[in-house]
């Protein structure tokens, strides 16, 4: 047993052994301590509670105490569950907690950089819809004076960091990608008036606060603002990129703890919720999500966190959101049953949302028990929900100081549509480069309700949505991906996808199947998806699909149908033929060593020995070699088929990526080359830039290398700040073996174990064979070893 566990680890262990002994009981804490003004503090004597409970017998009874009095369906769910009244919190002073303020307001700011990355994304390619477009948060953690932020989905940073080398170059920082911003019609869409009033004063504040910490005018202390950790972090190095690492990754320990990354931005992924291809349909499955803190919380257990060994100086999390029911019970979890007693949150909780207690009970097994259906009861029973005045709103008289500020209570029908966290009382100003603290800004009137605006409207015991039904036959979504999509033999034409909406709008209308559902089948997003069954329900069919590279009417082929500036115009090219190819192979054997093209030259074996799969071995071309770019912008101006030449490279099989690239960077980098007489590039980069303006980089040397294959894209270098030199950031190789047809992952212990995709079986790799682990328990042993 002691040689099995030293090969395979303690999780493949636990799975082989029968599992069953009884838990020792123990005591149900409390969730509010004396001081936090909860309604219930203080004297409580707690029902007695089962000594041992299965994740299914938690869900159930937390199901029971939240679709019950006095809780009620606010939107037809569409806004969870909430109290019939709330705590209505206004702008308060954050001395104390001015790292925490600072944490949120930075999350405000990144989650406006990422829908603006989308949108950058959407007008590139105007007929893909990006896939994060349903993203709802951002969440930072503090932890050893570095800074995590996580999202709901992978692909919400995926997107951001994407765009942010499009404009940057290799490894963009945290203040360089905060420049990319939503436009102001894009986060104002569906708001009230006052609402959208809110919201830009609000990010306008939280920018001016970023630029004094960036110029290092806030943080330290100045101008009797307390001390400020996460300003501090921010401060350390500024002209670090950030690092985008996955919850699964072996080095995600040293990245908590070492003091080498200290002052570092990381972006979390957790690569268990990215797309996976079904090998029967060839299919992706659509993208997971979970609430950010999730992810944090998931990174702490599998880095194997030691609350008192691994963690120094302050410990936070928080975001542009408060917390769900849900989530700030597994924070207090954490806090309290854990002991990461430092833990900072915001403990005004917002709503319940069944979903995220389904995911904690998914990726979190280790929390459900008792304790935290104590914490759920407590916030039901003894406690209501929070939610934000707005920001200019003066707190009235008689309001009572609560948990930090003033707070009165209101009707659920004025409670905000957006679970912000409390405004702060205080904001920054500049006069010319200095910058003024602004203690105690200038309030509107005093909140009334008499005047006040609606919110998020009556609450309901009940709702009126009819079931939805959330089921396709594996032969009607391929039919529908068919139609739409087409084949190798068959490309599909203006009657094949009218014909998929005449059936996705059946199934929609008729058999109340969601537009997800639908969306993931034809492989659009949901939101396209809604906008072209709208026009279908209202116009019929229209003349013509968008394409990629226009929205035009399709017009007969004699005639131009491009408009602009011709050399804007894409024109279909020729077949790559033995020059093109013989072309680029010249141009890739000189670059042989570099990263990129070493990684080229691996799938170029995979696909000599027949191992090559298209839709999961795909290398980004914004990250190709410069001298590559140039290559291919001449091949483009010579009429060579991008697409032909975006399979040759492994970039993709439609060609969009690379031709986005080669307009991007190739083009910009040709235009130079013949500027300055030289055919052959040699050692010309692009001029550096002036201070202030948009500036480029050369890529890094090396880079880190993901350590896990389920992450969609590569981590971004964790090289050290420009013009430092340091042994950081040396290319890294992946400690454990990757198998086709099996998922790697790594347990909390940092040990290797394996999921066969087609079965969902657990396998070890031992001595050169996969060996099958018997489950002999429900018990959940995969994640207990590191959260004990």
């Amino acid at each position: 047993m002691q040689a099995l566990q030293g090969s395979a680890g303690n999780t493949a262990v636990g799975h082989m052994l029968a599992a069953g002994s009884a838990q020792g009981s123990f005591p149900v804490q409390r969730m509010y301590h004396g001081g936090h003004g909860g309604q219930g503090s203080g004297g409580y004597a707690p029902a007695p509670a089962p000594q041992q409970m299965t994740p299914a017998q938690v869900t159930g009874q937390i199901s029971a105490l939240v679709n019950a009095p006095p809780m009620l369906n606010y939107g037809a769910l569409r806004q969870g569950r909430a109290h019939e009244q709330f705590w209505m919190r206004f702008p308060r002073d954050m001395a104390g907690q001015e790292a925490e303020q600072t944490l949120s307001e930075t999350s405000t700011l990144l989650f406006d950089s990422m829908k603006g990355a989308q949108e950058r994304a959407r007008a590139a390619e105007p007929d893909q819809a990006a896939e994060d477009s349903d993203n709802r948060e951002v969440q930072g953690m503090l932890i050893n004076d570095r800074l995590v932020f996580a999202t709901n989905f992978n692909s919400s940073i995926d997107t951001l960091v994407d765009e942010g080398e499009q404009e940057f170059g290799e490894g963009p920082t945290l203040q360089e990608l905060l420049t990319i911003q939503q436009s102001d019609a894009g986060r104002t869409q569906n708001l009230r008036p006052h609402e959208a009033e809110n919201l830009r004063d609000k990010l306008e504040s939280y920018r001016r606060k970023n630029r004094a910490i960036a110029m290092k005018q806030r943080g330290a202390g100045e101008q009797g603002r307390g001390y400020d950790a996460t300003a501090m972090a921010l401060r350390r190095k500024l002209k670090a990129p950030v690092i985008v690492a996955n919850v699964e990754d072996g080095d995600l320990r040293e990245m908590l703890t070492s003091k080498d990354f200290a002052g570092r931005v990381i972006l979390l992924r957790f690569g268990a919720l990215d797309p996976r291809k079904n090998k029967q349909t060839g299919r992706k499955t659509r993208e997971k999500s979970v609430h950010a803190e999730q992810k944090l919380l998931l990174a702490l257990g599998y880095a194997g966190i030691s609350p008192h060994q691994d963690v120094s100086g302050p410990l936070a999390i928080m975001g542009k959101y408060r917390p769900c029911m849900g989530c700030a019970a597994a924070l207090k979890y954490y806090q309290e049953r854990m002991g990461f007693r430092g833990l900072s949150f915001d403990e005004n909780y917002g709503h319940y949302f069944q979903t995220s207690v389904n995911n904690l009970a998914e990726h979190h097994r280790h929390i459900m028990d008792a304790h935290y259906l104590e914490y759920i009861r407590q916030m039901v029973r003894e406690d209501v929900t929070s939610t934000p005045a707005l920001r200019h709103e003066a707190a009235p008289a008689g309001s009572e100081f609560r948990r930090g500020g003033p707070t009165i209570r209101v009707p659920g029908r004025y409670a905000s549509r957006q679970a912000d966290v409390t405004p702060p009382a205080s904001d920054a100003e500049f006069e010319g480069d200095e910058y003024v603290r602004n203690p105690r800004r200038k309030m509107g009137q005093a909140y009334e309700l008499e005047t006040a605006h609606l919110g998020i409207g009556r609450g309901s015991q009940s709702h009126p949505v009819g079931r939805r039904l959330d089921e396709l036959t594996e032969n009607q979504a391929a039919e529908l991906h068919e139609l739409w999509n087409g084949s190798a033999a068959h490309p599909p034409t203006n009657e094949s996808r009218q014909r998929a909406l005449e059936l996705a709008y059946h199934y929609s209308r008729k058999r109340r199947i969601t537009l997800s559902i639908l969306g993931a089948a034809i492989g659009l997003h949901e939101k396209r998806l809604g906008t072209y069954l709208t026009k279908y329900a209202n116009e019929g069919h229209w003349e013509h699909m968008p394409s990629r590279s226009n929205k035009l009417p399709s017009q007969p082929r004699e005639r131009d149908r491009h408009r602009g500036d011709p050399s804007k115009q894409f024109t279909k090219g020729g077949q790559l033929d033995d020059r093109g190819r013989r072309a680029i192979d010249e141009t890739l054997a000189g670059l042989r060593g570099d990263p990129w093209v070493a990684e080229w030259e691996r799938f170029r074996g995979y696909e000599e020995s027949g191992r090559l799969d298209r839709a999961s071995h795909t290398l980004n071309p914004t990250k190709a070699p410069s001298e590559l770019l140039l290559t291919l912008a001449r091949l483009r101006r010579d009429g060579y088929d991008v697409p032909q030449m975006s399979r040759y490279l492994y970039t993709g099989d439609n060609g969009d990526n690379l031709r986005k690239a080669i307009s991007r960077k190739g083009k910009s980098l040709l235009e130079q080359s013949e500027s300055a007489g030289d055919t052959a590039m040699g050692g010309m980069a692009p001029a550096a830039s002036s201070a202030g303006s948009s500036r480029r980089r050369a890529a890094p040397p090396s880079g880190r290398q993901s350590t896990t294959h389920s992450r969609r894209r590569q981590s971004v270098s964790s090289r050290p700040e420009r013009g430092e030199s340091s042994a950081m950031g040396a290319g890294r190789q992946p400690r454990h073996p990757e198998f086709e047809g099996f998922e790697l992952r790594i347990d909390p212990n940092g040990q290797p174990y394996y999921i066969e995709e087609e079965t969902g079986g657990i396998y070890v790799y031992l001595d050169g064979r996969m060996v099958r682990v018997r489950q002999a328990s429900p018990v959940d042993t995969e994640m207990s070893g590191g959260y004990r």
